[in-house]
């Protein structure tokens, strides 16, 4: 027992030891601050090297991919026949109707359908017999006004804030008259 006590005393003993002796470690801690900042340094030094060696590299991407892409338009511009115009869609009933390929049409006609199909087709590469066509729905509506009219706003609001086309969502587009 005595044994016990011994030792329960050498170690309230160095408790003891360690609490008195606290300012002389905090001068040991104050002199490993500039070694702990210089770490720091480093550290935040480094990673601003790896972000700006990812931009770089990036912007060296973008530059091949663009090469590519302008490559491929441009053969695929000089193989393709000429484009076609295809005359305005006819507006029709916001009625829900059924194809008679069971595609559930919402406001859109069967001809305008025919033409999204495809176009979807096309952009995404897929043959039109490996797509499946559930419902095409009509998503923007007109206010007193007319298509045209609202394909140029589309073009211009793409243009002026830089976002391409096929990224904006028209919701509605109405026509506001001054007072």
């Amino acid at each position: 027992m005595s044994d016990f006590i011994s030792q329960i005393s050498a170690i309230g003993a160095e408790f003891k030891e360690m609490f008195t002796g606290i300012p002389g470690r905090f001068s040991t801690i104050l002199s490993n601050l500039p070694i702990a900042a210089v770490g720091i340094l480093v550290v935040m030094f480094e990673l601003a090297i790896i972000a700006v060696s990812i931009f770089l590299i990036s912007k060296v991407v973008r530059t091949f991919v663009k090469k590519e892409d302008s490559d491929s338009a441009e053969s695929s511009a000089s193989s393709a026949p000429a484009a076609v115009p295809v005359p305005a869609p006819v507006p029709a009933p916001v009625a829900v109707s059924a194809a008679p390929s069971g595609i559930e049409l919402s406001g859109v006609d069967e001809p305008t359908a025919a033409v999204i199909m495809a176009l979807v087709s096309n952009k995404s590469g897929i043959p039109l017999s490996n797509l499946r066509f559930r419902s095409i729905k009509k998503v923007l509506e007109l206010t007193d006004v007319e298509e045209p009219e609202a394909a140029v706003i589309m073009a211009l609001v793409s243009h002026e804030s830089g976002i391409p086309l096929e990224r904006l969502s028209f919701k509605s587009i109405k026509k506001v008259e001054d007072k």
